[in-house]
C-alpha cells in the first residue's frame, strides 16, 4: 500500500477538497492526519499565489486593452467624425457610459498599486511657498553637458534628510545623471514615456498659460493616476467630485462634470507652481519630491515618486497617506525615471541651473593667508570654538586626517567680523564635509606645503551678503576655497592641475574652480570646471 507521502504526490494539482476529506477519513494515525493537513495547507497557498499571479496578470491584459478602447473614444471625440447627440443620439450616451466605466477601472487599478501622500494635510500646507522668493532663479541655465556622466551606476544611495533646494540641489543631479534603469522594466519606462509625448498638446494646454513645461505635469498625471483624465490631478480622485484625499476639498469651486484640464490648473496653482521662471533639472526633481511629500528624507530613502524603476530605489513605500511600509515595494515609475528616458532621446532640452561658483572678487577667499603660516594661527580667523559637538563628529568619521584640524572647518571668514552674519554649518550638513575633507587633505600631502582653508561653510545670510553665488556649493557645506602658503606649488592653474588627476583618481567628485589667487573645490557629486 502506498504511503500517505505518495498518495498527495500522486494527487498533487488534481487534489479536490473531496480528495481531502476522504484520505483524512482513511487515515490510520494521528500522524497521517497531519501529514494530510499540512500538505494540503501548501498545495492551498501555491495555488492561492498561482491564482492571484493569473489574476494580476489577466488584469494587466484587460487594462491594455481597457486603455486601447479610452484612446479610440477619445479619438473618435476629436476627430473629424465627433460623435454627437445631434449626430447619432443612440451612440453618444453610450460611448459615454463605456468610457466612465472604463475610467473608473483604471482609477481603481491605480490605487491599488499608486503611490499616496507621505504627509497629511496639514504637514503639506507648510511646505506650500513660492521656492523661488527663498532661492532666486538662476538667470541663464545651461545644458546638461556630455561629460557629467559618471563612470559608474549608483544603487539604493541613502540621501539627505534636508528638504531645502539649495541643500540638496545637486543631490538631485548627482542621482539623475547616476541612475541606471533596471533591465525588467525598461519597456514600461518607455511605454509611459511615449504616452507622455502622445499627450503632449493636452499637457501644453494646461501648462503654458501658468508658465509650467509639459513634460513637468505629464510626471504628476503619471504619478497620481497613470494617465487617467477622468481624475484629478491633485491626487488621482474621480472628477464627479471634489478631492477626498490628501489634499482633499479640491477643486473649492467644482460642479462636475467639469473638465480635466481646469481641475489640473488649480492643482498646480495650488501647490505654487504658477508663474515660476526656473525649470531646471533640480528644481524640477525637488517641486515633484514637494508634490509627493518629504516624508522619505526622514527614512534617508529616495522617494519612489521620483526614482522607482531606476538603481536609485530598492523598496519602500507609503500605502497609504502618511503611513509607510519598508518592504512595500512601487510598481510605478518614478518622475525622474521617465524623465531621463524623455531627455535621453531628444523629447526634452533639460537644463542646469548651476555649473560654476563665480566668485571673483570674494573679499574672504582673496585674504592674506601669510599671517597663519607665520604666526602659527591655527587658522583663517585666528580662533578655535571651545567645547563644540563637531570636534566629536571628525573624530570619529576622519581618523585617516593627518594635516587638518576640525575647527579649521568651521571658520567663519574675514567678513563676518563686520556683519556677523556666518554661522556654523547645521547638523544635518556635516556629513556633506567628509569627501571634502579627504580630498584636501590627500591635496596637502602631494603638494608638501602648508594649506590655508579661507572659506568654507556660508550661511545663506553670509552668502547673499558677500556676493555667493545662488546656490553656492559653500551653503551646502560641500565646498572649501584654499590657497598654499605662500603661493608655492607652481600657483593657481598648478594646484587646480593637481586637484583634477585627485579627482580623476576616484577620490571625490565634483567642482574645481580656478581663480586668481585661490582655488575653489567642492564635493557636489557631478564634474565640474571653470
Amino acid at each position: 500500500m502506498d504511503s500517505p507521502e505518495e498518495v498527495l504526490a500522486k494527487l498533487n494539482d488534481e487534489l479536490s477538497a473531496a480528495n481531502l476529506i476522504d484520505l483524512i477519513d482513511q487515515a490510520q494515525s494521528i500522524e497521517e492526519v497531519v501529514a494530510i493537513q499540512k500538505f494540503a495547507n501548501e498545495l492551498l497557498g501555491k495555488r492561492l499565489l498561482e491564482s492571484v499571479a493569473g489574476f494580476r496578470a489577466g488584469t494587466r491584459r484587460f487594462l491594455n486593452v481597457t486603455e486601447n478602447i479610452l484612446k479610440s473614444i477619445d479619438d473618435l471625440d476629436t476627430s473629424f467624425f465627433k460623435i454627437t447627440p445631434d449626430r447619432d443620439p443612440d451612440a453618444a450616451p453610450a460611448l459615454a457610459a463605456l468610457n466612465n466605466r472604463l475610467s473608473e477601472a483604471l482609477r481603481l487599478f491605480h490605487d491599488d498599486e499608486g503611490l499616496r501622500k507621505t504627509h497629511n494635510s496639514e504637514e503639506q500646507a507648510e511646505d506650500l511657498e513660492d521656492d523661488e522668493k527663498k532661492l532666486a532663479p538662476v538667470i541663464d541655465p545651461v545644458t546638461i553637458p556630455d561629460d557629467i556622466v559618471p563612470d559608474k551606476i549608483l544603487v539604493a544611495p541613502k540621501t539627505s534628510t534636508s528638504r531645502e533646494f539649495a541643500e540638496i540641489a545637486d543631490e538631485y543631479v548627482r542621482f539623475f545623471v547616476s541612475a541606471g534603469y533596471k533591465n525588467d522594466r525598461e519597456a514600461l519606462i518607455k511605454k509611459f514615456a511615449l504616452k507622455a509625448v502622445g499627450n503632449q498638446s493636452r499637457y501644453e494646454a494646461v501648462g503654458t498659460p501658468l508658465g509650467i513645461p509639459w513634460w513637468f505635469i505629464a510626471g504628476i498625471h503619471l504619478l497620481e493616476s497613470t494617465y487617467n483624465f477622468s481624475t484629478h490631478l491633485h491626487n488621482g480622485d474621480p472628477l464627479t467630485k471634489r478631492t477626498f484625499r490628501v489634499p482633499s476639498g479640491k477643486p473649492k469651486k467644482w460642479n462636475p462634470p467639469n473638465s480635466w484640464e481646469a481641475s489640473a490648473q488649480d492643482a498646480l496653482r495650488h501647490q505654487k507652481l504658477a508663474g515660476l521662471k526656473d525649470w531646471s533639472l533640480p528644481r524640477a526633481l525637488w517641486r515633484w519630491e514637494r508634490y509627493n511629500g518629504w516624508g522619505y528624507r526622514k527614512k534617508r530613502l529616495p522617494t519612489p515618486y521620483l526614482w522607482s524603476f531606476s538603481s536609485i530605489y530598492d523598496k519602500g513605500k507609503y500605502v497609504g497617506d502618511g503611513v509607510f511600509s519598508k518592504t512595500a515595494v512601487s510598481k510605478q515609475c518614478g518622475c525622474a525615471t521617465f524623465l531621463k528616458f524623455l531627455h535621453e532621446n531628444g523629447h526634452v532640452d533639460l537644463k542646469l541651473d548651476l555649473t560654476s561658483e563665480d566668485e571673483q572678487n570674494q573679499p574672504d577667499s582673496d585674504a592674506d593667508v601669510s599671517a597663519v603660516v607665520d604666526n602659527n594661527q591655527p587658522n583663517i580667523d585666528d580662533n578655535v570654538p571651545p567645547e563644540h559637538p563637531f570636534q566629536a563628529f571628525f573624530d570619529k568619521n576622519l581618523p585617516d586626517i593627518r594635516y587638518f584640524k576640525w575647527h579649521e572647518f568651521l571658520i567663519k571668514g574675514g567678513s563676518h567680523s563686520s556683519n556677523g552674519l556666518n554661522t556654523d554649518p547645521p547638523e544635518h550638513l556635516w556629513e556633506n564635509v567628509l569627501p571634502l575633507a579627504r580630498a584636501l587633505d590627500e591635496f596637502r600631502d602631494q603638494i608638501g606645503l602648508p594649506v590655508v582653508l579661507t572659506s568654507v561653510y556660508r550661511s545663506p545670510a553670509y552668502n547673499a551678503k558677500i556676493g555667493g553665488a545662488t546656490r553656492s556649493q559653500h551653503m551646502a557645506f560641500t565646498a572649501a576655497d584654499f590657497k598654499v602658503a605662500g603661493g608655492g606649488g607652481g600657483g593657481t592653474s598648478a594646484w587646480a592641475k593637481r586637484m583634477k588627476t585627485i579627482r580623476a583618481s576616484g577620490l571625490f567628485e565634483g567642482g574645481i574652480g580656478v581663480y586668481n589667487t585661490f582655488v575653489h573645490v567642492d564635493v557636489r557629486g557631478t564634474r565640474a570646471n571653470w
